[in-house]
């Protein structure tokens, strides 16, 4: 796991101290030594206009493209990953897996969670798995004819899951009431209350 951080010149008081600046996303990378590992990477992404059509957690998959080898590390091709947006209702799905309410992940059968844009569908998976102490996810995403596309896989520790859990739990509630969170301007119009 990695919270991906830079450094910023300017401190909290500007005096120049450094101090790091969190982009926002959380990422999880599990190479292996065969090459074959994946990353994950999420990022909540709210709407900053109404125009805006955000407010989701973006889930991005990419397959580790050269192994560690040398005294390098590992390469992930995130130029071919796979972005999946996960709306609250997709969110909570997740959820119900992190907090042990459901074995799998997706409907009644814990199939997976579906999507399908244009002419791509995408299978997003997540199940614990005991025998192996942690929690697989997996993105899936295949053309309408059945041609694959893009597979990844990896297995999130339970210490990972845990802080994925929480990160969701925190963001759903930024997902629904961020606009309340925003300064209200000064030509809008005044609240009634009766």
């Amino acid at each position: 796991m990695k919270n991906e951080t830079n450094t910023t010149a300017a401190g909290a008081n500007g005096a120049g101290e450094s101090r790091p600046n969190y982009p926002g996303r959380l990422t999880f990378y599990h190479p292996n030594a065969k090459g074959t590992g994946a990353a994950a990477r999420f990022e909540l992404r709210l709407s900053a206009s109404a125009e805006d059509r955000y407010d989701c957690f973006f889930l991005e998959m990419a397959r580790q493209s050269a192994a560690a080898g040398a005294g390098g590390p590992a390469q992930f091709d995130w130029a071919k990953r796979a972005t999946v947006k996960l709306d609250f209702a997709d969110v909570c799905e997740l959820l119900l897996v992190l907090e042990g309410r459901k074995e799998r992940a997706g409907g009644a059968n814990g199939n997976g969670i579906y999507h399908q844009i244009g002419e791509t569908t995408t299978l997003i998976e997540l199940r614990r798995d005991a025998e192996r102490s942690g929690y697989v996810l997996g993105v899936s995403r295949k053309t309408k004819k059945g041609d694959p596309v893009f597979r990844a896989q990896i297995l999130l520790t339970e210490a990972e899951a845990l802080g994925l859990r929480c990160v969701f739990q925190t963001g759903l509630f930024f997902l629904v009431f961020h606009e309340n969170l925003r300064p209200r301007r000064a030509n809008a119009a005044p609240v009634r209350r009766s």
